[in-house]
């Protein structure tokens, strides 16, 4: 009896420690993920509350290989970075991409407007800027979605829009080029600043890269927490029906 009763316990400690876990992944995040931009990331990406794992973080002396050992093949993600222009002007920026990270050496191309979902952003500034659109005379602009090689870091678009080299650090850019708005243009323009791209003179410090799920509601873990309970109820019933 006494072994039943600890088994339903654990049953619903476990269920609560699964909605605590989530919640702390959604809510706190790591230095770059602030409550604040994790709200702004949810509102962009319109799915609700997100748990967001942070599955890379740069640590000194990483290279791009650092990046995709831990990276590829992990799903759709949020790369987040701390970027500095020449200037010394220090922004947080990044990009969503919704295909796995791979070392191939190829882009994720995304023919349809219906695959054209990445986007890329600078969070302290509240800019986002989608992929470019099919229009007239630009098809194919906003189709390069993100660059996967190994020999660099995180890169999107074919600019590209937003570039980290293989030391994750020096040398890396935003020229924008597949997301831009196909309106007002801005080919060239950096992420940045808005300036116009001239060389690769931007520095990234910290770097990390967070997969994504979402927080189911309330209401689900409440069904999951029943569910359980009466499988161990259930257990229960069977165990002491043996035992009389």
């Amino acid at each position: 009896m006494h072994n039943n009763l600890k088994a339903v316990r654990s049953v619903v400690l476990a269920v609560a420690g699964m909605g605590v876990c989530l919640g702390a992944q959604a809510g706190t995040g790591t230095s770059l993920l602030s409550p604040g931009y994790q709200t702004q990331l949810e509102s962009w990406l319109g799915e609700g509350r997100l748990a967001l794992t942070n599955i890379y973080s740069k640590a000194a002396g990483d290279t791009s290989l650092d990046f995709h050992k831990a990276s590829d093949g992990k799903g759709r993600t949020f790369s987040i970075m701390e970027a500095t222009n020449a200037s010394g002007q220090t922004w947080i920026v990044g990009g969503y991409n919704p295909q796995s990270w791979n070392s191939s050496g190829s882009y994720n191309m995304s023919s349809d407007n219906s695959q054209r979902t990445a986007f890329i952003f600078n969070l302290t500034s509240g800019v986002i800027r989608p992929q470019t659109p099919r229009g007239y005379a630009i098809d194919m602009v906003g189709a390069y979605q993100t660059y996967n090689g190994a020999e660099y870091g995180p890169v999107f678009g074919y600019g590209h829009d937003l570039f980290v080299s293989g030391n994750l650090s020096s040398a890396g850019y935003s020229n924008m080029y597949s997301y831009i708005d196909p309106v007002k243009g801005g080919f060239g323009e950096s992420l940045l600043d808005g300036s116009q791209y001239s060389k690769p003179d931007v520095t990234y410090g910290a770097l990390q890269i967070f997969t994504i799920g979402v927080v189911p509601e309330p209401a689900t873990y409440a069904l999951l927490l029943a569910g359980l309970c009466m499988l161990a109820a259930s257990r229960l019933y069977k165990r002491r029906a043996t035992l009389a």
